[in-house]
Order: structure tokens, then sequence, then C-alpha cells
């Protein structure tokens, strides 16, 4: 599948209810269909991008086939759904160690205080068609 310019790719954990309620989240703002959805055991990443392994982070990819993580990639995914600009601007003026390290603390907790699903699985909410597996 070719990425079409602005669009993106969100791999995430598909045993993270964290995860999951993200990227619920993200497709419901997502009104021009920009991002697809995939996760770290898909045959999709493990067909196109068998470098990218489960690690504490979500991973988005571009259209380029660049790979973003952690907070550079919440803020491409905000900024793909047009979310609050004044948001974006002020997570963008925060040093990106500074954000990596609160998102680490958040991805190295998350099952502790989230939970954890028994199988890997997509949120049955986002449109099939974004969905790559």
């Amino acid at each position: 599948m070719v990425i079409d310019d602005g669009n993106i790719i969100i791999v995430f954990d598909g045993y993270c209810i964290l995860c999951d309620n993200f990227v619920k989240w993200i497709a419901k703002k997502d009104k021009y269909n920009k991002i697809y959805f995939t996760t770290f055991e898909s045959d999709y990443i493990n067909k196109n991008y068998s470098e990218i392994k489960l690690k504490n982070s979500v991973v988005v990819i571009n259209s380029k086939k660049n790979f973003f993580k952690k907070s550079e990639a919440v803020i491409l995914c905000l900024k793909t759904i047009d979310y609050n600009k004044t948001l974006i601007a002020v997570l963008e003026i925060i040093p990106k160690a500074i954000l990596d390290i609160g998102y680490s603390l958040v991805a190295f907790f998350r099952y502790k205080i989230f939970g954890k699903k028994k199988i890997c699985s997509l949120p049955n909410t986002i449109i099939s068609k974004r969905i790559l597996s």
C-alpha cells in the first residue's frame, strides 16, 4: 500500500488499553481519513517494516517512510488531525528530551495503570479500510 502525501500510519501496541483508547480517539478526530492503523504484530508490519518491533513507544510512519517515535509521534498525530494549534505549539517549545521522559514514564507503567488485553487487537470502532492488517 502506498501512503499518500500528508497521510500517516500509526503502529501501536495492540495489547495496551491506553494505546487502544488513544487510537480510538485519533480515529474519531481524523475527519479527512489521513490516518491508517496497525499493530506491531500485524502481517503488514512484518512484511513491509520488519525492523519495527514492539517497544515502549507508538511508531508513526509518514508518506516518505520516515519513522517517528514517542513525543514526535504524538505531535505528528495531533498535527495530522488538525488538533488544537496552541497545544501543539506549546508541545513543540518544550525540549524533546523532556517530552520523551514523560512519554517513557507513561509507557513504562501503561499496563499497570491502564491494564493489558489478553489478545492483540485493533479497536472495532475504526473503519476497516483504514486498518492495515
